[in-house]
């Protein structure tokens, strides 16, 4: 992937906390040098097939996973979001439409890509899902959650974004 084609794609860990009562019952991440054998990853979008899940860097706190999806859609993937956890849960979001008026393909049609999450951004003993994807022609599949995580950092970066290009023309 192009050096300008990956800074426009955001690819972003996160951390959604709900309210608990019980700390001590609170889910925790992975201790990345810990882990000999990784999560289950299982996808929940209809052909976006999991085809492989390996551990990078194992033994290391830099440890994480590198999962490959296949898309056997005649549509490219255009953003999708990965996630581990219920009510506290973390995710890996790759959106190729953070751009307004660009829209950068993460996964072509009948193709695959390789995503590499760090074990320290997943929650322990939990399945991770490939939860949420958007495509090419606007088509959206998954979990509502993930999906409306995916509009709302979108819309706050593209607004950020024009308050900047706003800033930047009235400085010039």
């Amino acid at each position: 992937m192009g050096l300008a084609v990956a800074s426009a794609m955001a690819i972003g860990g996160f951390r959604k906390n709900q309210p608990t009562q019980d700390k001590s019952q609170e889910p925790r991440t992975y201790k990345p040098e810990h882990v000999t054998i990784p999560p289950y990853v299982q996808s929940k979008i209809k052909n976006l097939e999991i085809v492989k899940v390996i551990l990078i860097n194992q033994g290391s706190t830099a440890a994480g996973l590198a999962i490959d999806v296949m898309n056997n859609r005649d549509q490219a993937v255009v953003a999708l979001d990965f996630v581990s956890g219920d009510a506290t849960f973390t995710g890996l979001r790759i959106d190729g439409l953070l751009q307004e008026g660009k829209q950068l393909v993460v996964i072509p049609p009948h193709s695959s890509k390789t995503f590499k999450w760090g074990l320290g951004e997943v929650i322990e003993n939990e399945t991770v899902f490939l939860a949420a994807a958007v495509f090419a022609d606007g088509a959206e599949e998954g979990d509502k959650r993930s999906l409306d995580g995916i509009k709302i950092y979108r819309q706050k970066f593209q607004e950020k974004e024009r308050e900047r290009k706003a800033k930047k023309g009235v400085q010039q």
